[in-house]
């Protein structure tokens, strides 16, 4: 079966980083905020 490219690395970096400025937005505080990622496949994303 051939490999399919479904996000380009720019297109994850773009998406992370929207996905940020959009938490920031809708928590301005970030005291209370906590950020929960799977082990599985997460470690890798949550790294970035």
């Amino acid at each position: 079966m051939a490999e399919r490219v479904i996000l380009s690395p720019e297109d994850i970096r773009r998406s992370l980083s929207r996905i940020a400025h959009e938490i920031v937005e809708n928590n301005p505080t970030l005291n209370d905020l906590v950020l929960v990622g799977m082990r599985t496949r997460g470690v890798p994303l949550a790294t970035r």
